[in-house]
């Protein structure tokens, strides 16, 4: 039980620092994105290294303009998580929490006792 406690634990922390990665997304080539300013933090222009690239759909795009240095004009943006098409994958769920279940009552004695009263 220890172990499913601790896994569990763990899930929740990297899901909570799991963020998006903003920055700017060039108008010319809509699947990369900038993330380093050059300047402070509240600067709108980026530099043209580092870039992370992403297929088409996964980054949002916002409309407050903003420069990359060698690339040209872009729009502030960032990369978005994709909708899961949970009903898709409804059977794998099924026979991962079934075998958790099957394991977990395995290990533990089923031994009922019961009294002559009923009770």
């Amino acid at each position: 039980m220890l172990k499913f406690i601790a896994f569990f634990l763990f899930f929740i922390f990297t899901s909570i620092q799991s963020k998006a990665a903003t920055g700017c997304v060039p108008n010319a080539n809509k699947t990369r994105i900038y993330t380093k300013r050059d300047g402070g933090p509240s600067s709108t222009i980026y530099k043209s290294s580092p870039f992370s690239t992403a297929n088409s759909g996964c980054l949002y795009v916002g409309s407050s303009p903003c420069t990359i240095t060698g690339v040209g004009a872009g729009t502030l943006g960032d990369t978005t998580l994709v909708a899961c098409p949970i009903d898709d994958y409804i059977w794998l769920l099924m026979i991962s929490f079934g075998g958790l279940g099957y394991f977990a009552l395995r290990k533990k004695p089923m031994i009922f006792h019961y009294s002559s009263s009923g009770l």
